[in-house]
This record gives structure tokens, C-alpha cells and sequence, in this order.
């Protein structure tokens, strides 16, 4: 069977859940409270008030956030005088500059509130693993497809993907630890710390009106997705389930999530919180229940399921999380990666082991016919499985390689899980040679990195240290913003570069700027030599010890492309 023999095709229920996101519009509850939904994969809240308004996330990027600024200014020309970031997600920060101006923030006119570690979570998942977030947050998106039935069919919690332009961030002026109550342009408002999605997930809640602005704490109408398969922190279910709980006691009259549409009466939001809830320690306890029984977390798969009434709850499909992935996180967050037998402790390498299970199985044409038969029969993940021993034996064995390409297509076709979808889409692109660049979806850009804190971003270095270059190296260099009154280090000490918050005593070199200059290196648009050459950086100490100190680094972008399949 050709590749062109398996017929594009999306999951019915997938493709009905992507109607609910065609049509960009503002939803208006109470007549003052306006919703952006479906101008990205996220929504944001504009909340008027007597003399000014209050915004809740700003959306992906400048594209979608110049459009739905533009809707709410068909509705009011109050002034922003505050913007709300329930969390750092890429979605509900990137367009904050399509709503108010950096000028703004920097004059203190608007306030940015964030709760107190947003800009750490930031600074770990755009920073510390900034190329590997780059690689896999595609993949799972769908960012290197087209839109349609051959390809990605959307995340299903929003609007299909499209180019999303600049992306910005601003560290909160303000921020606070578990609640902070506010009276902004006559709004009476608390913003309420619910550890949930992420750790520092937060929510907006209007008690005037029972209006409770849930952010990502409910991730729209799906299954929450409690592993992200472009790699997340452990996100512990039953902190997710006690937070919908604080949600729950505060009898919320009208919820507005930031994925999905606004729900309203008493009634109707406290099913939906419940249910929610319910579906997620669901599969917490019932996971540890097997887990303690010895099961591993191949076998969690094939044993939670769900209740026909949560399986069936029109807010609960596995569109977006999956019981299969998600019981498999639960496992490794409590017991960690070892599932009990020995052989997993020093196994052979991949390629050795492959070649070895070839050879086993009778040899490379009987394992690429075997996939074929299979492929005949419509069993693609059993395909997958058996074509990529021999990818895995030869990764330049192209044939084996379009084989594992065409299984995968079969099974993505399949899935309702749009995650699940792109990925297996994404990476029969990879098989092929034909991935390409990126199309859309949540790739970090470097317009994120220019207003993270001064150490915070210098801090970014200390992963990037090519050790294995740096083991006979004991360099420490100074950094000093005039500007903004701030000064730290960095010390490369026999493979290991260690970040001081403050500045050493004794440097071999210190370099002294305005904290634009900082930025503009981060974005790779400044040099530090030609800083130093210019004159927008002063240079105390050896300047030799500069290109050694920097030549030890890689990139920010990591030291080339790598393959998610083919290895």
C-alpha cells in the first residue's frame, strides 16, 4: 500500500469540536465583560469599569491580539489600566504589546500582575530548555502541518492555528503570593492563586457579580491534559482537583474559561466544576490504586478508562488530554521512570538493540514486510511498532523509514486526541525528509527573552556550558546594569558554570551596560565585542578573558536541529 492508498480523514467528534472554534467573536456577559473567543488558541477578558478596564491574558502573539484589541475598541475606548496574567503559557502572554505599550508599563500607567513565580516558570520553560521546548511544543501543535483534513485539525480548545506574529513578555510589576484583592477603575476584584495547570496558575474572581474568570485551572470542553507530550513539570492531579475545589466555594454564577466558551447559571458552573474535578482524581486514584498493586504504567493504560458518566460529559473528550498519556505521567510522578525490571537499569543502546531484534526477527526485509502486512490490514500502531526496529537499526534506511511514515499517518488519521494527531502527522513528516520549517504553533521567539530580569536571563547560561570544554577552565565575569541598578556573575569553575545574584569580589572581567544592551544580546541582534568596540558596553579587567568565557557556550537555540524519530 502507497502512502497516497491511506485516505486522509479526520475523527468525527474532532472535527465537530473544531466547529465550535471557527468563528472569532466577543462573547459580553453582565454587558461589561468581554471575552476575545476564538481569535487563537486561547481567550482573553477585557472587564470595564467606571473610568478605565482591566485585561485577563493577552492571547499568542501581535496578530491575534491586533484583532481582538480591535474588537474591544468597537465596544469601549476605556483606557487598560491593568493587565491580569493568570500564567506564563506562551497563549496568554505573547500579545500583551497589541494591547498596551512597554512605554505604559515602564511609566507605571498600567500595572502587569502576575502571581510571584510566573516569571521563574517562564524563565525554565522559553529559557532553560528553551531548544527542546522549541522542538517538541510543534510536534504536539501540529506547527510544521498545514490545516485540514491531511493535517492538523487544530489543538481543540481554540481557534485553528495561524501566525501569531511578535511574541512579548513583560515580568509583573505586581506581584503576590496566594490571593491579592484589588479595586481597579471602580472593578472590585481578587485574583486568586490555584496551583492547577501550572504552579502558579492563577484566577480572576468577580464577587460583585459572581463572575469567575477560571483561566486554564479548566482547559475548555476536554479531557485536561495532565502530561503535555512537548514535556511539562509533573503536574500533580490531586492539586488540580482541590483547586477546582476552591473554585467550587466560591459559587460562581457565570464562568469564563480561557479555552472554550463562557457557561452561565449557578447550576450549570458547579456540574461543570464538579465533573471536572471528579474525572481528574478519577484517574489519580484509581491509577495509584493499580500502581500499588504492581501494575506498571504500560498496564495503567489498558486499566483506566473512565465512568461512562464523567467519558461522556460534553466538557470531559479526550481532545486535548488522554487517560493513556496521562495515567503514564501519574505513575512517573509518583514512582518515578523505573517500572521494576532490572533489564531497564543498563539495557543495550538503541541502534544495538536494534540490529539485534532485526537479526531476531529474521532480518530487515522480513520486519519491513511484516510492517507492510500489517499496514494492509489497517493495524497501524502495530505497523509503527514493528518498522521502527529497523529505522531505529538504520536510521538512513529510507524505505524503512516511509514505512514506519505511512503507519503513523494510518494511526494519526484515527486519533480523536488532536495532540495525538499532530504528532504522529508530524513525525511521519520527519520519517520522510519532509518536515520543513514550522507553520505556526507554540514555538518560542526570541522577543520573550527582553524583559526577563537581568539575572534571571543571564542565569539561562549555566545549561548551556559545553562542560567537556570547560574541565580545566576557571574563568568569573562581572555584569552590572546602570539603569536598573543591578549586578551578578558568572563563574565557569572545571565544568560547571555557576550564577552568583550578586557581584563577586574577584572577576577577571566586568562588563557594564544599560539594560537594552542585555536584551538586544539575548535576541542575537548585539555582540558583547562589539558592544565593547561601540562603546554601549564598558569593560573593567581582561578582555581576552571574554572570547574564552563566551566560546564555552552553545547557542540559546541549542547546537543544531536533532530528530524527535529518526535516531
Amino acid at each position: 500500500m502507497a502512502p497516497d492508498d491511506i485516505r486522509p480523514s479526520v475523527h468525527p467528534e474532532l472535527a465537530a469540536q473544531m466547529v465550535l472554534y471557527e468563528t472569532p467573536h466577543v462573547i459580553t456577559t453582565l454587558g461589561h465583560i468581554h471575552t476575545a473567543h476564538c481569535y487563537a488558541g486561547s481567550n482573553c477578558t477585557l472587564i470595564e469599569g467606571e473610568d478605565g478596564a482591566v485585561l485577563v491574558d493577552t492571547l499568542t502573539g501581535e496578530l491575534p491580539g491586533d484583532e481582538a484589541f480591535s474588537a474591544f475598541r468597537e465596544i469601549t475606548d476605556k483606557p487598560i489600566k491593568a493587565v491580569i496574567v493568570t500564567h506564563f503559557h506562551p497563549d496568554h502572554v505573547g500579545g500583551i504589546f497589541s494591547f498596551v505599550s512597554e512605554e505604559d508599563i515602564r511609566r507605571g500607567t498600567v500595572e502587569v500582575i502576575g502571581q510571584k513565580e510566573l516569571t521563574n516558570n517562564m524563565l525554565r520553560d522559553a529559557g532553560i530548555l528553551k531548544p527542546i521546548r522549541n522542538r517538541r511544543g510543534p510536534f504536539q501543535s501540529g506547527g510544521h502541518l498545514e490545516y485540514g483534513e491531511t493535517g492538523t485539525y487544530g489543538s481543540a480548545v481554540g481557534a485553528p492555528p495561524r501566525p501569531v506574529g511578535k511574541s512579548g513578555f513583560v515580568d509583573p510589576t505586581r506581584t503576590f503570593d496566594s490571593l491579592i484583592k484589588l479595586e481597579i477603575a471602580g472593578i472590585n476584584l481578587q485574583v486568586i492563586h490555584v496551583p492547577s495547570e501550572t504552579d502558579d496558575q492563577s484566577v480572576v474572581w468577580l464577587p460583585d457579580e459572581k463572575v469567575l474568570i477560571s483561566a486554564d485551572a479548566v482547559q475548555g470542553k476536554t479531557f485536561p491534559n495532565l502530561y503535555a507530550l512537548r514535556g511539562t513539570q509533573f503536574r500533580n492531579p490531586m492539586q488540580w482537583a482541590k483547586g477546582l475545589d476552591v473554585l467550587r466555594d466560591l459559587k460562581a454564577e457565570i464562568l469564563i474559561p480561557h479555552h472554550g466558551p463562557t457557561v452561565e447559571g449557578a447550576d450549570a458552573v458547579e456540574e461543570l466544576l464538579t465533573a471536572y474535578r471528579d474525572a481528574i482524581q478519577y484517574l489519580h486514584d484509581q491509577s495509584v490504586r493499580w500502581i500499588n498493586r504492581g501494575h506498571t504504567w504500560d498496564e495503567l493504560a489498558d486499566k483506566v478508562t473512565m465512568p461512562e458518566h464523567l467519558a461522556g460529559h460534553p466538557w470531559l473528550g479526550e481532545f486535548y488530554g488522554s487517560y493513556k498519556h496521562s495515567v503514564r505521567s501519574v505513575y512517573a510522578g509518583y514512582v518515578g521512570w523505573f517500572q521494576g525490571d532490572a533489564v531497564e537499569l543498563d539495557p543495550h543502546p538503541w541502534r544495538e538493540r536494534a540490529e539485534r531484534y532485526v537479526t531476531a526477527m529474521g532480518g530487515r526485509d522480513a520486519v519491513l514486510g511484516k510492517a507492510r502486512d500489517a499496514i494492509e490490514q489497517e493495524d497501524y500502531r502495530w505497523a509503527a511498532d514493528i518498522a521502527t526496529w529497523a529505522v531505529r537499526a538504520d536510521n538512513d534506511d529510507m524505505e524503512a523509514r516511509r514505512v514506519k511514515a505511512q503507519a503513523l499517518r494510518g494511526w494519526a488519521y484515527q486519533q480523536k486526541t488532536s495532540t495525538w494527531r499532530n504528532w504522529g502527522l508530524c513525525q511521519a513528516l520527519e520519517l520522510e525528509g519532509k518536515l520543513g520549517a514550522q507553520r505556526a504553533g507554540h514555538r518560542i521567539q526570541s522577543g520573550q527573552v527582553r524583559n526577563y530580569p537581568t539575572g534571571g536571563l543571564l542565569e539561562l547560561m549555566t545549561v548551556r556550558l559545553k562542560a567537556e570544554e570547560a574541565f580545566d577552565t576557571h574563568l568569573t565575569l562581572g555584569f552590572v546594569s546602570t539603569d536598573t541598578e543591578e549586578s551578578c556573575g558568572l563563574e565557569i569553575r572545571r565544568g560547571v558554570c555557576q550564577f552568583h545574584e550578586t557581584l563577586p569580589d574577584s572577576c577577571d572581567a566586568t562588563l557594564t551596560f544599560k539594560r537594552q544592551f542585555l536584551s538586544d544580546w539575548a535576541e542575537g541582534v548585539a555582540d558583547i565585542e562589539e558592544g565593547i568596540d561601540s562603546g554601549r558596553v564598558e569593560l573593567t579587567g581582561n578582555r581576552s578573558a571574554i572570547a574564552e568565557f563566551f566560546g564555552k557556550f552553545e547557542p540559546a537555540e541549542g547546537s543544531g536541529p536533532f530528530a524527535m524519530s529518526v535516531r
